[in-house]
């Protein structure tokens, strides 16, 4: 065979070898060459079949152990039936095999041996598909390799048919299929608007679900644009679909967004005419509809040969289609005069009959005639405007994609000099290629898209300028447009929130509201959001309670909803378990943030950003729960993944690095608490947060570490400082966090002996708590708690109980009975005896805690306590013995973690003074 011949044959061996027989005999029929040409390809594609080749045969029994040795199960995953084979990659139907819920899956994996080739186009999907987030695209849920090295992805499975079956089915109108269709646009535009060309859009890879959703499948060649690794070598690739493919692909030229129009284009002809041009003569299932001339054109153009002249973006295909429904002219067609006003009189019938009627009525007042010429002149002038618009909308996708491709260049690695481009990297380069940009209609699109990015990386300063400049004059004509724009209102009022303006916050959230019940009355997903910015807001202003009730109503109406995204639900679930673990309700908050993960586990990857948030909100229940230990384990793990898949930075790890700092306190380690307080206060300097309840939190969390480790002065001091922040923003008396506030500086005011003052204190506390936020409230409880060790501290032992038989009753209703707590309660009760000077009675509630702490594993610093206090209480009974032996191990415990000063360690001095001990 000559090389020329075997040259022109290669590309189409590679593409038919993968398909079936049945598939690869019309595919070679439809294929341009001669009668020896297609007999010369058969017989190579037989051979091809037939092995023979030893290293061939080697290979496919490699396979065959490998396969033959790989589990049915993937991870969590049990395969349950083959879906499906293509050229790549063999879809099993997959069950959890761990039996935590019920939830069915695709499982792909490789075909045949593992090439490099293979494994690497595998991974790419994985990463791929990772970043994409939509409702009309399969998800990736899962993904990784076997011990053998074969990799699989678990994605999302969806119960239904293929597109063009639905179609012939269950879409017999113009209207059914191009819903059906844009449903696929905004897929390619969502995929395209993350730099994702799919490749191969054709009906094998469109599934309409049984509640007639439409999901967009294999993204198996698909392509990051600019994507870093070998692909920013690639041009085309063999792997095609014919009949759906574009030029440039089956030419091997450069491969665009475009080539996904082309395919659109044939997808839809097909959908509407059941076949893919004029020389398709197979048959076909689907009813072909009448296509008039403004259909006709806007296939054409979407199928045109030179990709430049096609629509610039999915969007722009689809907002075509959508004059196209609404009577407008269309951006295919040809815009003459005679065609504007056709449109004009299409869309306005009723009043152009009202007007011929009258001119028949009135014909001898020849004036009427010429003011209905001047009302089609202004049709007209109409016309020619939207034409102007339209073009200039055009133009503005193009200059956003002109300007993301530069964006992106900017920080490539050989422009950037670093092998190493992260997304604050791209998110730099694209703010300052932005900032070079005099064009508003551009440039405040762009901002607010970076202002969320910004926001994501915890970045609160930049986001918020950003978004404020992006906002600049913003008005909605369309629903679409005015849901964008609400969401930007509620990550604008999130910003100003965290930065402390309260109102202006208040504001941007009631302004999201509005448009969305203008604009989108019906849509309960819509009223989510705004419940979600109001609650976050209301939180920021201090009222929690009012903030938990607006998210309890939307969790129940999110759970109710099926069709909510992941993303809202994550965010009203993580807001509610932190907010109620806040307020004591630990029990409550787990559960919630369990539920929580256990939904993103099962439509996410683990490495996904929603885990973090969700095992921070199931650590601050746990922490709220007497579980330090497990809080602590719970934020390193969120801690290394935000700084794995997001920034290392930012405003969330402000967050995550001061809840370990408070585990940490917990669990004794005040010297670790308050290094990584300091670590928290740097993240928020580098995020911009300089609102004064987060500075004041700041200030009262130091203050909380250095009153435990004994340090009762500068813990004052901090406090105070805390104070003078609320004071200059004006933080009322009654808001949470300075009641807060207040209330941990009445208990160190205490410890440090100002007894006086801290009893005024806590009893009005108590009183407001009372007030504000009831008599079941976490912070009542509290406050009933630190009037008991005040008690303790001023040896009133009568008060004390009275209060401790409250304080009991009121815990017994928030926290479990293994709360630590409740053991603290029995040393209580042993110092209240002793003050009273029943000895065996302190010693049995001090032996009661001191075995409760051991049972339950407590942290060291609490059983060390607790043995310190029965030692002296079995010295004062005369035995020395016993005394020293509960001591012995205590005093270094006490001694690493707390100063001199601190009141359990003094006390436990004493008594190590009295036996002798050093």
């Amino acid at each position: 065979m000559n090389a020329p011949l075997l040259d022109a044959l290669a590309p189409h061996f590679e593409r038919l070898r993968a398909l079936d027989p049945a598939q690869r005999a019309a595919e070679i029929d439809e294929l341009p060459l001669d009668a020896a040409a297609r007999t010369r390809l058969t017989r190579l594609l037989a051979a091809d079949d037939a092995g023979g080749d030893p290293l061939a045969d080697a290979i496919a029994r490699g396979a065959a152990r490998l396969h033959e040795s790989t589990s049915r199960e993937f991870g969590a995953w049990r395969l349950v039936r083959e879906l499906g084979a293509g050229g790549m990659g063999t879809v099993f139907l997959a069950e959890r095999a761990d039996g935590q819920f019920e939830r069915q899956v695709a499982i792909k994996l490789l075909r045949g041996f593992p090439t490099r080739e293979a494994t690497r186009r595998l991974r790419q999907e994985r990463q791929i598909l990772a970043g994409l987030d939509h409702p009309n695209i399969a998800r990736l849920l899962d993904g990784g390799e076997t011990a053998e090295g074969q990799p699989w992805l678990a994605l999302e499975y969806v119960d239904g048919v293929p597109l063009l079956e639905h179609v012939a089915l269950h879409a017999p109108t113009l209207r059914d299929r191009l819903a059906l269709f844009e449903a696929m646009l905004d897929a390619v535009a969502h995929a395209h608007s993350h730099l994702v060309v799919h490749r191969d859009i054709k009906p094998a890879n469109v599934m309409v679900a049984t509640d007639g959703t439409v999901k967009l499948l294999d993204f198996g060649i698909a392509r990051l644009v600019e994507a870093g690794e070998e692909s920013h070598r690639e041009t085309s690739t063999r792997v095609f679909s014919r009949g759906y493919a574009s030029p440039e692909q089956e030419q091997g030229l450069a491969i665009t967004t475009a080539s996904d129009i082309y395919s659109l284009g044939v997808l839809l002809r097909e959908m509407l005419e059941g076949r893919r041009d004029a020389g398709d003569l197979r048959a076909s299932p689907i009813t072909p509809l009448r296509l008039d001339a403004d259909l006709r054109g806007i296939l054409a153009k979407a199928t045109e040969a030179d990709p430049a002249r096609r629509y610039a973006s999915a969007t722009e295909f689809r907002d075509d289609l959508r004059r196209l429904r609404e009577g407008r002219p269309v951006r295919a067609a040809r815009w003459t005069h005679g065609y504007r006003l056709r449109k004009f009189v299409a869309r306005h019938r009723l009043g152009f009959a009202a007007a011929a009627l009258a001119v028949f009525v009135a014909c001898a007042f020849v004036w009427r005639l010429e003011r209905e010429r001047t009302r089609a002149l202004a049709a007209e002038a109409a016309a020619q405007q939207a034409a102007a618009s339209a073009e200039r909308e055009a133009s503005r996708a193009r200059a956003s994609l002109d300007f993301l491709s530069d964006a992106i260049s900017a920080a490539a690695p050989d422009v950037a000099m670093s092998r190493q481009v992260s997304v604050r990297d791209l998110l730099d380069a694209a703010r300052a290629k932005l900032a070079a940009r005099d064009d508003p209609a551009l440039v405040r699109p762009m901002q607010r898209l970076l202002a969320h990015l910004y926001g994501d990386l915890g970045d609160v300063g930049t986001a918020l300028q950003l978004m404020r400049d992006g906002l600049r004059d913003a008005q909605p004509a369309d629903r679409a447009e005015a849901l964008r724009l609400a969401g930007d209102y509620d990550e604008y009022a999130s910003e100003l929130g965290i930065k402390g303006d309260v109102d202006a916050a208040l504001d941007a959230a009631q302004r999201a509201a509005d448009w969305r019940a203008r604009f989108a009355p019906d849509d309960r997903v819509e009223r989510l959001r705004s419940r979600q910015a109001l609650a976050l807001v209301y939180h920021r202003g201090g009222d929690d309670e009012r903030a938990i009730a607006l998210l309890r109503e939307a969790l129940a109406e999110a759970k109710a909803l099926p069709s909510t995204p992941l993303e809202l639900y994550t965010g009203i679930t993580q807001a509610l378990a932190a907010l109620l673990a806040t307020a004591g309700e630990a029990d409550e908050a787990l559960a919630i943030a369990e539920a929580g993960l256990a939904r993103v586990d099962a439509e996410r990857p683990r490495e996904s950003p929603e885990h973090v948030l969700l095992l921070r909100s199931k650590a601050n229940a746990k922490s709220a729960g007497g579980e330090p230990a497990e809080a602590e384990r719970l934020l390193r793990e969120a801690i290394a993944l935000q700084q794995r898949v997001v920034d290392p930075g930012g405003a969330r790890m402000m967050e995550l690095t001061n809840d370990l700092a408070i585990a940490v306190n917990d669990l004794g380690r005040y010297r670790e608490a308050a290094e990584l307080l300091r670590e928290s206060d740097r993240h928020m300097a580098g995020a911009g947060i300089d609102g004064a309840a987060d500075r004041a939190v700041s200030e009262g969390n130091l203050a909380a570490v250095l009153e435990n480790a004994g340090d009762y002065a500068t813990a004052i001091g901090h406090y105070d400082n805390a104070f003078a922040l609320l004071d200059g923003a004006g933080v009322g008396a009654d808001h949470q966090v300075r009641r807060r506030i207040e209330r941990e500086q009445a208990r160190t005011l205490g410890l440090a002996g100002g007894h006086a003052r801290a009893l005024e204190r806590l009893t009005d506390l108590r009183a407001r708590a009372l007030r504000i936020d009831g008599e079941a409230s976490g912070e009542y409880a509290m406050l009933t708690w630190q009037l008991v060790v005040l008690a303790r501290n001023m040896h009133r032992p009568d008060d004390g109980l009275a209060l401790l038989d409250e304080a009991e009753r009121l815990w017994h209703a928030l926290a479990p009975a293994e709360h630590p707590i409740f053991l603290h309660m029995r040393r209580a009760r042993g110092a209240f005896a002793l003050d009273r000077g029943d000895v065996a009675g302190a010693e049995r509630e001090l032996r009661a805690a001191v075995a409760g702490f051991e049972a339950v594993g407590a942290q060291p610093i609490d059983l060390s306590i607790a043995r310190s206090e029965l030692a002296a209480v079995r010295l004062r009974a005369g035995d020395r013995g016993e005394a020293r032996a509960l001591l012995a191990p205590a005093l270094p415990v006490l001694r690493e973690a707390m100063l001199p000063q601190e009141i359990n360690r003094a006390a436990a001095e004493r008594t190590a003074q009295q036996l002798g001990l050093r």
